[in-house]
């Protein structure tokens, strides 16, 4: 089917920017993939056990699987496009949820989504995922216009624009799923720790009545 200029909708630029974050966040595990090896391990421990199920090699290899399947979706939803491949970064996202929900319910110190720059599993997490999703879906259904080709039928000033603001979004995405859900999360253990106090607060002394 032929790109026209009114094919490229907003949608069309939302399910790249959603497949982008998805390339992203598989490099930084290819490159990192100790804080995510990590935190895959400790999900396959049964909850309050400590022990290993397997030796660090393997978490590190899986981890790097997970980045490099991460990427391969990510490109071909960019490149290819198409229902099925929608469905799949919609599949991934589905999947990234699940899993920041049971490391946050397990008290784990990093979500491994980006490397070293992950922050601790929040709600944060979970709301990017679950909207990336429906985002996914959203473009499955309507037929997603590749990356590749969305901005050749653009050409010009055009794919310039488009290609800048999808890049800006993606940053922003990442800083969110980031530096936004460190802050969030530590706000929170801040006030959690303070509604734990367990410190009085100081007594006013009483008072003398005099006659």
């Amino acid at each position: 089917m032929a790109i026209t200029l009114s094919a490229v909708t907003v949608l069309d630029a939302l399910f790249w920017v959603v497949s982008l974050v998805l390339v992203v966040a598989g490099a930084s595990k290819l490159t990192d993939p100790a804080p995510v090896a990590a935190t895959l391990s400790a999900l396959r421990r049964p909850s309050g056990s400590t022990a290993h199920p397997a030796g660090p090699g393997s978490g590190v290899g899986l981890a790097r699987s997970v980045g490099a399947l991460e990427v391969l979706v990510g490109l071909a939803a960019l490149t290819v496009g198409g229902p099925l491949v929608a469905f799949a970064v919609a599949a991934a996202y589905a999947a990234f949820a699940v899993v920041v929900v049971v490391a946050r319910s397990r008290g784990l110190e990093s979500c491994g989504c980006f490397g070293v720059a992950s922050a601790p599993p929040s709600w944060v997490h979970v709301a990017v995922n679950v909207v990336s999703a429906a985002v996914a879906v959203a473009a499955a259904v309507a037929g997603p216009v590749p990356a590749s080709d969305g901005l050749s039928a653009l050409g010009g000033p055009d794919a310039v624009v488009v290609g800048c603001l999808v890049l800006l979004a993606t940053a922003l995405v990442v800083v969110i799923d980031t530096t936004v859900a460190d802050v969030v999360e530590a706000a929170r253990l801040v006030r959690s720790q303070a509604d734990d106090d367990p410190t009085p607060s100081p007594e006013r002394p009483s008072e003398v009545l005099t006659p």
